[in-house]
């Protein structure tokens, strides 16, 4: 078993994954995953569990609904394959709907924290700046407020 570097523990908290996955080889691996935002924040008792669950929950339609932000494809890989889309990331797209409208739209802090925070996965910081740009006085301090509110509203809209 191959522990991480020295070098790649002095940034995340990481954590041996609970699934266990096929590796390259074809033998069972356990990665290791680095800890996420969510995680940290119910680890430091910021959320609950029901909180953490809406957050992963929101995420996980986010992504299915492919709702990510545009990247290049690899052009290392071909495909002859057509394209297909899963049938449920309509579904998908419908549920972050009603939660982003739980939210009061994503004008609002909430949906904006919600949409990139949560769902695009970018940092408290990043958000803040965004927000400034946008002319809204944020500090990384207050984005970490709107967030613990958006969770919250998710973990009532989710339950």
């Amino acid at each position: 078993m191959i522990e991480p570097s020295r070098q790649r523990r002095q940034h995340d908290r990481i954590v041996r994954d609970a699934v266990q996955l096929a590796d390259s080889a074809g033998m069972i691996g356990v990665p290791w995953r680095a800890e996420g935002l969510l995680a940290r924040l119910e680890r430091h008792g910021d959320i609950g569990r029901r909180e953490r669950q809406a957050g992963d929950e929101f995420a996980r339609l986010f992504h299915l609904a492919h709702l990510d932000p545009l990247k290049a494809a690899d052009m290392g890989q071909r495909s002859d394959r057509a394209p297909t889309t899963a049938h449920g990331g309509e579904r998908a797209r419908q549920r972050i709907g009603a939660a982003l409208d739980a939210l009061g739209g994503t004008d609002t802090l909430c949906g904006s924290c919600a949409w990139h925070i949560v769902g695009a996965e970018m940092t408290l910081a990043e958000w803040a700046q965004r927000q400034r740009w946008a002319g809204k006085r944020i500090t990384p301090t207050t984005a970490k407020g709107v967030l613990l509110a958006t969770l919250n509203q998710l973990g009532r809209h989710f339950a």
